[in-house]
């Protein structure tokens, strides 16, 4: 009776954790979202490289001084190392490659390109064993993957070149899959503070070294005042609470159910772009949205089930 009561009470946090896990992901996601239009708008003021830059940099400085007082056991110099390569290649040269892409994209479509994530995630997931790819997780891969194509196909109110941007926003899914699939491991070992401490500096210096390269501005740019609003939101909302709430729900879930809440993004990306930006938001974007909802319900239905019983 006593053992089966601990293991009530252990299966009971363990679903209240789950489910903080997953309104972690879903803010964070929201906050994601809302960062692809203020990007979109601060890519018509200064240099893409800038514009990551400085969200990095901000997030860099404001968690390294708190880390430096809350964190007592840091990683090895060869576990920082690995952490430090990675983190450069997500909170550096993602964030890069999403500044690009939004010169050449709107934030609605960019953000609905992104969704590819949760599957492509499932994918890699699956390559390394973490999770298992059924038959009901691809036929909801397919039906989302059906919603993107639905989405984005159609060309009405799209910028010339917006192929390029939604192809290097698929780039940026894919990096952000084999991020998390990684860092679901790291953040078994270490905190999430400390794993996005190791890899947000790393990842700022990289962009500072491509802004130098480029012959772009790094901490002085000609900003309007609404600029730097959107650079404190970036710096402050996208990045420390963003990051933070994203490598928080890794650690406490897996991988896939944590990129599931990626339909936050292109929601809020959605609204706040048509509100503040103008952008159309036609039939077809509100279509393959839809699709894309029930591809990733149809994809994790089961595994939900199965936790709710457990």
């Amino acid at each position: 009776m006593i053992g089966s009561r601990v293991s009530y009470n252990a299966s009971s946090a363990t679903g209240k954790l789950a489910i903080l896990a997953a309104l972690a992901a879903c803010l964070s996601t929201a906050l994601g979202g809302s960062a692809f239009v203020a990007v979109r708008f601060l890519v018509t003021e200064t240099e893409p490289v800038t514009v990551a830059f400085l969200r990095n940099v901000i997030a860099a400085v404001v968690l390294t001084s708190f880390a430096l007082v809350a964190v007592r056991r840091w990683p090895s110099p060869r576990e920082l190392l690995i952490m430090g390569a990675m983190g450069a290649m997500f909170f550096g040269g993602l964030q890069f490659i999403f500044s690009t892409a939004l010169t050449f994209t709107t934030s609605s479509r960019g953000a609905l390109a992104y969704m590819t994530t949760p599957f492509i995630t499932l994918i890699i997931a699956g390559m390394f064993g973490i999770e298992r790819p059924t038959r009901q997780k691809l036929i909801g891969i397919t039906i989302a993957t059906s919603g993107i194509v639905v989405a984005l196909a159609q060309s009405a109110g799209a910028p010339p070149d917006a192929w390029i941007g939604d192809g290097l926003v698929l780039v940026g899914a894919v990096i952000t899959s084999v991020y998390g699939v990684w860092s679901s491991r790291a953040l078994q070992r270490h905190s999430p503070l400390v794993a996005v401490v190791s890899g947000v500096v790393p990842g700022s210096l990289l962009l500072f070294l491509l802004a130098l390269g480029l012959g772009a501005p790094t901490f002085t740019p000609e900003l309007s005042s609404t600029g730097w609003a959107a650079v404190a939101f970036l710096g402050i909302g996208a990045a420390v609470i963003s990051y933070t709430l994203w490598l928080w729900a890794l650690r406490h879930t897996t991988p896939t159910l944590v990129a599931v809440a990626l339909p936050m993004n292109p929601l809020m990306a959605l609204l706040w772009g048509a509100v503040l930006l103008g952008e159309d938001v036609t039939i077809e974007m509100i279509a393959g949205f839809g699709l894309v909802l029930v591809g990733i319900t149809i994809a994790n239905w089961r595994r939900r089930l199965k936790d709710s019983t457990a």
